[in-house]
């Protein structure tokens, strides 16, 4: 079975196989598809590991965890 790609996995191999000039207009092309990509990460990281728990002892999601460290869904 072929493991996944990670975002950073994704962008690193790009890096080494284009021109400067291509990379850049790789990332511009695929940014939000690789933004995505890294949320679902985080996401999912947070899912798996052990559960967050805040001051009121309420549990957070991954989404909730996603959005208050890096700024929400369209920054």
């Amino acid at each position: 079975m072929k493991k996944k790609q990670s975002s950073i996995d994704l962008i690193l191999n790009a890096f080494n196989l284009l021109s400067d000039a291509d990379f850049k207009a790789w990332m511009l092309n695929n940014y939000d598809e690789i933004k995505t990509m890294h949320k679902e990460e985080v996401i999912k990281a947070n899912r798996d590991g052990v559960d967050m728990v805040i001051a009121e002892e309420k549990y957070i999601t991954g989404e909730h965890y996603y959005n208050e460290t890096f700024g929400g869904n369209n920054e």
